[in-house]
């Protein structure tokens, strides 16, 4: 439970109900610990306050949206993964986003020229400023123009029906081929509400916006979403999301969980690929994605790392989805699973049957992308040659 619970604000904007409260979860932390962080004792506390100071938490209309000890796996989850399936991010937009977490993240990228933020809640974002300056502090980030995220030359942020601003703009723009051009965006990250929020959907599910998302990417464009609880991600509303995705001509789809973000169970996010070029670097092996969290992660000024969380071995454990999933479409698809089943047995890959041009395929994705990512796989599976495959099985 929780102690020393104290609300710091409750505000009703037009929007929403936000709270904000300070609290110390028994779960993780004793008051004890925390006031011995307080004296100057010499103890490990007091020379650490920072590992035992009170948590933060804001919730929206009673749901709990971030909180000071998981805002960081939460964020840095949702954007790097992203980020680093792109060859090249230089505009991103965010949808949401409000805190400006997700906004600190994108900056934490030498790539990075220009960030749009839309969220319609202006008032929220002024509050998150005031009571979760944590959030958007970008003063520790070399490179960064301003102390918050919200200043620094690079962002932009429009107080707007995210929605909306794209379906103004990219509804009925032809961008099929994904022309590059400065009012395109290389990666979309949406870090909107919980999508099983019944409004939500109907708005995930509009065609005309998810249409929208789709000509508003670069022709490598990349699209991330967390699509809520880990449970509710495999369900009809999930399934949904996917076929519509599929519908307006995204490639590639991959499914991720991460479960220390602080909302007491694991949460699922849904990244969409435009093209099938960026799955190559969904599954670089762990020392290629260590060298270009190196060469795109700007330093701090402080010398600490830019990244408390996410690393090599985060992502690889982002690369394929939860058994779950492979479970879920294997009983919608039961022919193809017996079939890809008995090829295993036998060593005989025929990869006609295995890829069936679904762009969820997580049977797929394991039985032939995960188990060689690397370039010389790649080529043969642009040449479609079976056998040069089978000879690589080990």
């Amino acid at each position: 439970g929780f102690e020393m619970k104290k609300q710091l604000a409750f505000v009703e904007t037009k929007y929403q109900n936000v709270h904000f409260y300070e609290a110390i979860n028994t779960r993780f932390r004793s008051v004890a610990s925390y006031e011995k962080s307080l004296s100057k004792d010499g103890s490990y506390e007091s020379l650490h306050p920072e590992l035992f100071r009170q948590d933060k938490i804001v919730f929206l209309d009673g749901d709990s949206q971030s909180s000071l000890y998981g805002e960081a796996v939460y964020h840095e989850g949702l954007v790097h993964a992203a980020m680093l399936t792109h060859p090249n991010p230089k505009r991103v937009a965010i949808i949401g986003g409000g805190e400006g977490a997700t906004l600190r993240e994108v900056l934490k990228h030498k790539t990075v020229q220009e960030v749009v933020m839309i969220d319609i809640d202006g008032e929220f974002v002024q509050l998150c400023r005031k009571y979760l300056p944590e959030w958007s502090d970008c003063s520790d980030l070399v490179g960064s123009t301003a102390p918050s995220c919200f200043d620094d030359a690079r962002s932009r942020v429009y107080f707007e029906d995210a929605f909306q601003w794209f379906i103004d703009r990219f509804a009925t723009v032809d961008n099929k081929k994904g022309v590059e051009g400065e009012d395109f965006f290389d990666v979309i990250i949406m870090d909107a509400c919980d999508p099983t929020n019944d409004f939500v959907t109907k708005l995930y599910v509009d065609s005309t916006f998810v249409k929208s998302l789709y000509n508003g990417l670069s022709k490598s464009g990349v699209f991330i979403a967390q699509i809520g609880r880990a449970a509710a991600a495999v369900v009809d509303e999930t399934a949904m999301f996917k076929r519509m995705f599929s519908d307006v001509g995204f490639r590639s789809m991959h499914i991720y969980d991460e479960g220390r973000s602080g909302f007491y169970e694991p949460w699922s996010h849904l990244v969409a690929l435009k093209n099938t070029v960026s799955r190559k670097l969904w599954y670089q092996n762990a020392a290629n994605i260590d060298i270009e969290l190196h060469k795109r992660i700007v330093s701090t000024h402080s010398g600490e790392p830019a990244l408390l969380y996410f690393d090599a071995s985060v992502m690889l454990s982002y690369q394929l989805p939860h058994m779950v999933h492979e479970d879920v479409y294997c009983r919608l698809h039961l022919q193809q699973c017996y079939a890809v089943e008995d090829m295993v047995k036998n060593r005989d890959l025929d990869l006609t049957v295995i890829d069936d041009g679904d762009p969820f395929n997580p049977l797929y994705e394991r039985n032939v992308f995960y188990n060689k990512p690397n370039a010389t796989v790649f080529s043969i599976l642009a040449e479609n040659s079976v056998a040069k495959f089978i000879s690589l099985v080990p």
